[in-house]
């Protein structure tokens, strides 16, 4: 009984193994890859090849699969590098023209700025313009009627200078004898030229009485000393009043000559500063010009960088899921070609048996 539950034991354990080894062989050719390899064994039994030359066949086909895999690596090695070079100087680039962006965007804003400074000083320069001509021309004017005024009353008092004069000759022609019938014309032309005056008559009311006094009660020495002292204290008087006159005009005309320049060099330095800020200004403007054309070309060069680098991104994704799916497929053919050779080693009948058995 013994001997019989042994043989039993053995002929179970043989035809589990039968199994495993049907059911891995099935699974095997159940595989594109491995369908085409046992084909190839296949041919070699048929042919009555010897166990070893099937193992040669199993060896070359492992390692071409070990030298694709070599080549693979190699290649993928290759498109790495590439790949990280190419993504390198791409974000290189990006990163410059971000860089170039902000600076440019930077000195656009910087210089909007300025400018709007600058537009304000202009205008102020402008009105100090206006202000420095309205200035001047007023100034002008007011030294003009100052001059004329002037003029004007040094002539009256020339005038009434030039009548003293003619009373003193009067009185010194009454003085020498020449008597009053002789001299009525110049007395009546010299009454008339006192008696007209408007500018100082005041002044020359005395005169004018003590000259009728004299035409009235005849003439006298004393009378003609008294008048010829008047005649002298107020021709006294008018050249000082000329003198005073004088010197207010020189001190009038010295002020406007110094102010004047003072007004001519501030024209000069506003105008002066007026071109440069035009000049500074249309700068300004030309250079936030540039600087929005220079952001404009910069950001359709940012554009196509990014699109350029993740184009590249996404064709390495490709190729880095290629070269994981062939090498996982690789070792999976790998795996049939090592379980292919531990059972042509090992079972080869059982083997040989399937295969003559598949279609």
């Amino acid at each position: 009984m013994q001997k019989i539950a042994l043989l039993a034991l053995v002929l179970a354990v043989t035809a589990a193994k039968f199994l495993d080894t049907h059911t891995t062989l099935a699974q095997i050719n159940a595989d594109p890859f491995g369908h085409v390899v046992l084909s190839a064994i296949k041919a070699h039994l048929q042919a009555q090849t010897p166990a070893n030359e099937v193992n040669m066949l199993l060896n070359g086909v492992g390692a071409g699969l070990v030298q694709d895999q070599n080549d693979h690596d190699h290649a993928f090695e290759l498109d790495t590098t590439t790949n990280n070079r190419i993504v390198e100087d791409l974000e290189k680039e990006i990163l410059y023209h971000q860089n170039q962006i902000a600076s440019n965007t930077q000195l656009r804003d910087d210089t909007i700025e300025a400018l709007a400074v600058s537009e304000e000083d202009i205008r102020v320069t402008i009105q100090d313009i206006a202000n420095n001509e309205a200035t001047y021309a007023r100034e002008e004017a007011t030294r003009n009627q100052q001059h004329e005024t002037f003029v004007a009353k040094v002539a009256a008092i020339d005038d009434v200078i030039d009548a003293i004069d003619d009373a003193a000759k009067l009185v010194q022609h009454l003085s020498l004898g020449a008597s009053f019938a002789q001299l009525k014309s110049n007395y009546d032309t010299l009454h008339k030229k006192l008696s007209d005056n408007t500018s100082h008559t005041a002044l020359l009311q005395p005169v004018i009485t003590a000259l009728t006094e004299l035409a009235t009660h005849g003439v006298n020495q004393k009378a003609l000393t008294k008048i010829a002292q008047l005649l002298s204290e107020i021709r006294q008087q008018l050249v000082s009043e000329k003198a005073a006159k004088t010197d207010v005009e020189e001190r009038q005309a010295a002020h406007w000559a110094e102010f004047s320049v003072h007004l001519s060099n501030e024209h000069t330095r506003l105008v002066e500063r007026k071109a440069q800020l035009e000049v500074q200004i249309q700068e300004q403007k030309d250079t936030i010009e540039d600087a929005q054309s220079w952001i404009e070309f910069h950001t359709l060069e940012l554009e196509n960088s990014e699109e350029r680098l993740a184009g590249q991104q996404a064709w390495f994704a490709v190729q880095s899921e290629i070269y994981e799916t062939q090498t996982a497929e690789r070792a999976a053919q790998q795996e049939i070609v090592d379980r292919l050779q531990e059972h042509i080693s090992e079972k080869l009948s059982t083997t040989a048996q399937f295969i003559a058995s598949r279609n």
